[in-house]
């Protein structure tokens, strides 16, 4: 069975954020930010099946979570992720009956 295996760092999501929505801001400006915000930051592997199936593991402790664990930026970038594979698996399917 094949995988597909993908990291998130939510603190690199929020730069990129910040560096694609903030023209105005330097990078060093951007790092004081992400510093002084204090947050703790996750740190996840997505694991993705070709059969639809997916571990979720957090890094930081090496424990697998659940979906219904995931908040804000963490959540957002599942959701994305999933859609992605949804409309890859669609495309090769109406390829295949082409």
């Amino acid at each position: 069975m094949n995988a597909i295996k993908v990291r998130f760092i939510e603190r690199d999501y929020y730069k990129k954020l910040m560096e694609s929505n903030s023209r105005d801001l330097s990078d060093a400006q951007i790092e004081k930010i992400l510093t002084i915000a204090d947050a703790n930051w996750v740190d996840l592997t997505f694991k993705f099946f070709d059969d639809g199936s997916m571990i979720i593991m957090d890094n930081d402790s090496d424990l697998p979570i659940s979906v219904k664990d995931l908040k804000g930026a963490a959540y957002d970038f599942y959701v994305k992720q999933r859609i992605r594979m949804i409309r890859a698996n669609l495309e090769a399917k109406i390829l295949q009956t082409a």
